[in-house]
């Protein structure tokens, strides 16, 4: 699939990796589920708060009640197996990440390599591909990917190869690669207000 130079910066187990996952597998919106729990306990609370107690009025609130139950079950089941499944695949990953990039000789140009095999490629599919990618990243980041250097990472992406695929997008590709950047930087700039709040933080 790929010019066989592209494997001295790129290993065959981190591109199939990367492409066999999607956001399902690496993020957990919590807070979007949360939300949407909260607003069903209290549709919940403002059926049972209602004063009218004729038959047809019980009849018709206890199948509401129902019907609401029913959603806020099958989302508190969908948020748990979210949860583990990303926990699972956290769980591989974790125990793959030491030999994705470890037998690739020119270690410099991994970050290239993988931003024109992996991330841009993928990241203006879809807007869901765009947070995927970003998050992609963070995870390999954070799993201490050996050879993965995340500031030349974040480097590479903005001062090398931005410009030029900018220049090649349609109108619909360049909102998802925003998207994209939009996700990547939100990271590095928690990163910047952490390491300058951290000084302060410890005197504290």
């Amino acid at each position: 699939m790929l010019p066989s130079k592209a494997w001295n910066s790129l290993s065959p187990d981190l591109y199939a990796t990367f492409w066999g996952l999607t956001l399902y597998d690496l993020y957990v919106p919590k807070n979007r589920y949360e939300s949407e729990i909260a607003k069903l306990h209290a549709n919940l609370k403002s059926l049972e708060e209602l004063s009218d107690n004729s038959s047809s009025a019980i009849a018709k609130r206890k199948k509401e009640k129902e019907r609401i139950q029913e959603s806020l079950d099958r989302l508190i089941s969908e948020l748990h197996k979210h949860e583990e499944n990303v926990a699972s695949v956290r769980r591989r990953l974790s125990h793959e990440k030491d030999k994705w990039l470890s037998s690739c000789p020119d270690t410099l140009k991994i970050n290239m390599e993988f931003l024109q095999r992996c991330i841009f490629p993928r990241c203006t599919f879809s807007m869901p591909d765009a947070v995927y990618c970003a998050m992609f990243v963070h995870t390999l980041h954070s799993l201490g990917t050996p050879f993965f250097n995340t500031v030349n990472h974040i480097d590479v992406l903005i001062c090398k190869t931005l410009q030029p695929i900018i220049c090649c997008c349609t109108e619909y590709e360049a909102g998802r690669l925003g998207r994209f950047l939009y996700e990547t930087l939100k990271i590095a700039y928690y990163w910047k207000v952490l390491v300058f709040f951290s000084p302060f933080i410890i005197l504290i």
